[in-house]
């Protein structure tokens, strides 16, 4: 174990940094050129059954289980938008009615897998995931009809390689969440709403690293900083763009997911005995500004490697540099570190 004050002297950037092995640079015909996206819609039927029946279905403040009748038109998909060639979308649409068929969705995640599309020499990362639209609470629906139509989407994101998706498949679900406010709300025209959120898929879950380094370039160790001491950052002056770049970034750049929730109230105790001021950004010149801006030798130290590696263009080496900026927060001090 490693006592609060190690704990705190590599939040300052006391201890030497050495250098961490970062993976290759995959290969240029590697690089994200082109992304696609495929939304299907699926129709299925529920059965009422006996009391005690396993379903899925909730109601206002009540839930009923309804039994599911699955048939093979349940696995038949209709299509929403697609950006996707007349020839691909197809062979798409096959291998996820396969996957359906098997049961291979978790739900409330997606799922990433290679395919092989006519769009491409060479297999394609598949990003899909199940949505199921969700039924407005009220008394009307108190009630389950003893034979119910419930309806489902497949989302599909494709591009890059099975690897680099896997790197953010946190945002892609984030992502794909956000696509159920719409799905929910029965909006009219794909092509006013959804078909604009699906298109922007890659740019919103995978480029704003790209874009934060891009933006922020000698300034990033305050951003990373504040991501591990979860100090409150704010963004004055632009578009909800940067806004939520900065957010997304913050997210990223945290250790929340490799530490042990029992550590959290100690750690927290440490970084909060000295009072945390929000860091405000004025995004109002072309160069941002920073008010109650504080870094620390650690951060510092790592700006090489990403500035290095936003000129490559890649966005998935940007990502595997911020993965391994934080395992070496966490091997540095093994208390599991979780910065409050």
């Amino acid at each position: 174990m490693i006592s609060q004050t190690s704990l705190q002297d590599s939040m300052d950037g006391d201890e030497k940094e050495t250098d961490l092995e970062l993976e290759e640079e995959p290969p240029r015909d590697q690089q994200q050129t082109d992304t696609y996206y495929s939304l299907y819609r699926r129709h299925r039927s529920l059965q009422l059954g006996d009391e005690g029946d396993v379903g899925h279905r909730r109601t206002g403040s009540s839930e009923t289980f309804p039994k599911e009748t699955v048939s093979q038109e349940d696995f038949s998909l209709s299509l929403l938008a697609s950006n996707l060639s007349v020839v691909a979308e197809p062979e798409l649409r096959a291998f996820v009615t396969k996957r359906l068929t098997k049961g291979a969705f978790l739900g409330g995640m997606g799922t990433i897998a290679v395919v092989d599309l006519s769009i491409a020499e060479q297999p394609v990362a598949c990003y899909y995931c199940l949505l199921h639209q969700n039924q407005p609470a009220g008394p009307e629906n108190d009630k389950l009809e003893p034979k119910a139509v419930v309806t489902d989407y497949v989302l599909c994101f494709l591009g890059s390689t099975e690897k680099s998706l896997e790197l953010f498949r946190i945002e892609l679900d984030k992502y794909a969440q956000g696509l159920q406010l719409y799905l929910d709300a029965e909006v009219d025209g794909v092509e006013l709403h959804i078909q604009p959120y699906l298109s922007s898929w890659y740019d919103d879950s995978v480029l704003y690293i790209q874009r934060m380094v891009q933006l922020f370039q000698d300034r990033l160790p305050v951003l990373l900083r504040a991501a591990l001491s979860h100090t409150p950052v704010e963004v004055k002056g632009t578009d909800n763009k940067i806004r939520q770049d900065v957010e997304r970034f913050l997210s990223a750049a945290s250790l929340q997911g490799l530490i042990q929730e029992d550590s959290l109230s100690s750690l927290c105790k440490v970084m909060t005995e000295e009072q945390q001021k929000v860091i405000v950004i004025d995004c109002n010149e072309s160069t941002p500004a920073f008010q109650n801006a504080v870094s620390n030798k650690f951060c510092e130290d790592w700006i090489p490697s990403f500035l290095n590696s936003l000129e490559s263009g890649n966005p998935f080496l940007l990502r595997q540099i911020l993965e391994n900026f934080k395992l070496k927060i966490f091997w540095k001090s093994p208390l599991q570190m979780f910065f409050c």
